[in-house]
């Protein structure tokens, strides 16, 4: 596998921490921002969809709804809070793409399902894809924990309890000394591969920000078959700072897909250095 740094770009919006694209449109989703900022695929910005009121420029870090995940269902795209504060982060939103309308809905019920049967330590939903029928939930990983993904299917989309649930551990490595911990994904149906990213945080905990010591993309072939083993194996990991040195010390949060032609991507990834800015960074993957 190969990737190669096509472009990057410093936007004026903070704390870049999900991006989707549909129909030429990038959506990227800030954890303490209060809209979403669109562009195109030149990186011009096209439209702000707003999503609550917020007096300010940056949401307070005990108060923040810490947006980290978003992913594009039947046409409507869905935005998770992180779940690892609560009741502030335990929030998702719906939104039509068509007309801007956003709707807020409590995810407590579906993260305490994890949360009261002591199936995940701590909660820190930072990855967030559709695979087929399933949908799957990558728990962040740290010092103290292990990356986790949570499978489930369609049925919490209409607030419904999913037919069946697994957690599963997912294959990790360390960057300079440190886990790598799950930080975004995305999902090609066609090739059933998923691409992650995960990043180094020195951090034993979900709330506490650490230094960021690097991050990687990482590739799952034959994903879906994949979701019946007993803990999903990574087949590939590239460290970015070995794409380019712009890359080290980035803190990549998330990736989508832009173009495609068999198993070779055009990708954008978004960078959330904890300082308020955010980094894009347009690569090619040839698998």
């Amino acid at each position: 596998m190969k990737i190669h740094l096509l472009r990057n770009v410093l936007i004026a919006y903070s704390s870049a921490s999900a991006i989707e694209y549909s129909n030429g449109i990038l959506y990227v989703i800030g954890d303490d921002v209060n809209y979403i900022l669109c562009l195109d695929l030149a990186w011009n910005v096209v439209r702000e969809i707003k999503l609550f009121d917020f007096e300010g420029n940056r949401i307070p870090k005990p108060q923040k709804p810490d947006l980290e995940s978003a992913c594009f269902v039947n046409g409507f795209l869905y935005i998770l809070g992180s779940g690892s504060l609560s009741p502030q982060r335990d929030v998702a939103f719906i939104v039509h793409p068509d007309d801007g309308i956003a709707k807020k809905i409590n995810t407590a019920a579906f993260f305490a399902l994890f949360r009261d049967k002591a199936l995940i330590k701590e909660i820190n939903i930072e990855g967030f894809t559709s695979c087929k029928d399933k949908l799957l939930f990558f728990n962040r990983g740290n010092i103290s924990q292990s990356n986790q993904l949570i499978i489930t299917d369609h049925k919490i989309l209409k607030s419904q309890f999913p037919d069946r649930f697994k957690v599963m551990p997912v294959q990790s490595r360390n960057l300079n000394n440190i886990q790598l911990g799950i930080s975004g994904a995305c999902y090609d149906s066609v090739n059933d591969i998923l691409l992650l990213t995960a990043s180094a945080e020195d951090t034993d905990n979900a709330y506490d920000d650490g230094q960021v010591l690097g991050s990687a993309v990482a590739v799952v072939f034959d994903a879906y078959h994949k979701l019946e083993t007993e803990e999903l194996i990574i087949d590939t990991w590239i460290d970015l700072e070995e794409v380019d040195d712009i890359f080290r010390f980035q803190k990549i949060e998330s990736i989508c897909i832009v173009g495609q032609e068999n198993r070779n991507y055009d990708c954008v990834l978004v960078a959330d250095n904890d300082d308020g800015s955010s980094r894009l960074f347009q690569i090619s993957i040839e698998i």
